[in-house]
């Protein structure tokens, strides 16, 4: 009789929410293309007219591809016609079969006296989050949760520390992948004045 009850009020409680049922989508990297971003306005936008070394950023656009995907449905004896307002989690849910362990960006021309061709020069970059900005390290260690089907995800890197002189650069960006592959992308030649 407990086990009966038991059953009942669990019911009970699952029927009095009208939630969608949550589904998970698994996903893994497919591509990886980089742009150079004019920061000079309100918005950052992408352009390859010359750009102020001051303005100047890189928005990374990694293309997504669904692998499979899985729905939850739940069984309930009462009707949910009888539902009382309730909190409902989300009710997509996707995650990443690799995750990103790191992610450098290097300069194909010379930088400055510094950074010759070749350099690294990640840490002459930052990310915008929650209005401030933070090293790309810090971004690479916070997984991607995403609750929305997406085929591509964007992260805009902003040049912090600009060169000394004015002058034709161009970077690529290496993403390394916890499966242990890479994706490689470079920005077109962009003059910085």
């Amino acid at each position: 009789m407990i086990i009966f009850l038991s059953t009942v009020v669990m019911q009970m409680i699952i029927s009095c929410c009208d939630c969608p049922e949550l589904t998970k989508f698994q996903y893994k990297f497919e591509y990886a293309t980089v742009f150079n971003l004019d920061n000079s306005g309100a918005t950052s936008v992408i352009s390859e007219s010359p750009i102020s070394k001051n303005a100047y950023g890189i928005k990374l656009q990694l293309g997504l591809r669904q692998l499979s995907s899985q729905g939850r449905k739940h069984f309930s004896l009462f009707n949910q016609a009888y539902a009382m307002c309730c909190f409902c989690g989300p009710d997509t849910v996707i995650s990443l079969r690799d995750t990103i362990t790191s992610l450098k960006i290097t300069t194909i021309n010379s930088f400055d006296n510094n950074h010759p061709k070749g350099s690294d020069v990640t840490d002459l970059f930052r990310v915008l989050k929650y209005n401030t900005y933070i090293t790309i390290d810090s971004v690479i260690a916070q997984p991607a949760i995403y609750y929305k089907r997406t085929e591509t995800d964007f992260l805009e890197m902003y040049l912090f520390t600009p060169p000394s002189q004015p002058g034709e650069y161009s970077f690529q960006v290496d993403i390394a992948l916890s499966n242990n592959t890479h994706m490689l992308a470079s920005t077109k030649s962009i003059e910085l004045k």
